[in-house]
């Protein structure tokens, strides 16, 4: 009997200001001497794990990441690109304006249709950027844990958005593996992943144009829980998913062989649509504890079990061993004994 190889992947879910709970889920880890050997993330979960794969010792991303969501939550993480901004106000003003020399037919009509194909979005992603570059420099990605991110394929604000509001399934999630990318494209693939329409522009990266892999997360499981590349890329045989919500579209049972943990966070956690957008010190520390509290209640029990499973399944084996060995020697106990 051989034994299979046991490997580690951490998924983190995405959900925008929600990602505090990552860092608290990662304290957990730390704490409890978990070390993976692959992650993957989707949007806020790209940039948390980023900084994850850049550093590989669960110990000190733990302290890291606690230390960046206090900083985004004490500066601007969400800031106005204001060029853009300004030029959509001015649009809008010119569209409705009496004295506007276009024909009002002409005008909605080229309006629609720049509204269907632009890519662009009206936030910057400087706070993101400096992130990457502070905590996950690209050489240090280049040498970290093997790291893949969830993106979909933009088709135009129009249809993205539908896709994020759930009334569009057309989209669907590529999963890329960071390191599988040219320098100059490992922090473009990661901003993408958090890319959503209208706030962030759409990046492209090998001629594609990408966007949150949450996008597709209604049409495809794994958009915002992307576990198939630590599966079936990386042959993971044991997976801990930090998911950002009570609900999830994501389906265990679909991975049969792999031993699945999923945190979720306690009922009340997450109260309010707008939750994703709100970097404030208050919620921030909150949403850190609770993703502390929620993965080491859950974490510690499976563990214990885990632990128990692996040492019987050893003794199994190494009795099988033992008997194979007499056996191989002609060893035999006498009829009459």
């Amino acid at each position: 009997m051989e034994m299979k190889k046991t490997k580690l992947g951490i998924v983190l879910s995405g959900g925008g200001a929600k990602g505090a709970y990552e860092a608290g889920f990662l304290k957990a880890l730390s704490e409890l001497n978990i070390q993976p050997d692959a992650l993957a993330g989707t949007s806020i979960g790209a940039l948390n794990g980023s900084v994850y794969a850049a550093q590989k010792d669960t110990k000190n991303v733990a302290k890291m990441l606690e230390d960046i969501w206090h900083d985004m939550a004490s500066s601007e993480a969400l800031k106005f690109d204001k060029k853009k901004a300004f030029l959509n106000i001015v649009e809008v003003i010119a569209f409705f304006s009496p004295l506007a020399p276009v024909h009002r037919v002409v005008k909605t009509t080229t309006t629609i249709l720049r509204g269907c194909r632009s890519q662009e979005g009206v936030l910057t992603t400087e706070p993101a950027e400096n992130i990457l570059e502070k905590y996950a420099p690209v050489e240090k990605l280049l040498k970290g844990l093997p790291f893949y991110v969830g993106v979909t394929e933009s088709s135009g604000n129009m249809i993205d958005t539908l896709r994020f509001l759930g009334l569009s399934h057309s989209g669907i999630t590529d999963y890329i593996k960071v390191q599988s990318l040219n320098t100059e494209d490992m922090y473009k693939i990661i901003l993408a992943s958090a890319a959503l329409p209208l706030l962030f522009d759409a990046v492209t990266v090998n001629g594609k144009n990408y966007r949150d892999g949450c996008l597709s997360s209604l049409d495809n499981a794994g958009g915002n829980t992307p576990i198939k590349p630590l599966v079936e890329n990386e042959q993971c045989t044991h997976i801990i998913i930090c998911h950002l919500d009570h609900g999830s579209y994501f389906n265990r049972h679909e991975w049969k062989n792999v031993n699945i943990i999923e945190i979720r966070p306690t009922f009340g956690t997450f109260s309010s649509d707008l939750d994703p957008l709100r970097f404030s010190i208050d919620k921030i520390d909150l949403w850190i504890e609770q993703g502390y509290k929620d993965a080491v209640k859950i974490l510690k029990d499976t563990f214990a079990a885990l632990n128990g499973k692996y040492e019987r399944i050893t003794s199994e084996y190494r009795s099988d061993q033992a008997i194979q060995s007499l056996i191989n020697k002609k060893f035999s106990i006498p009829d009459d004994y």
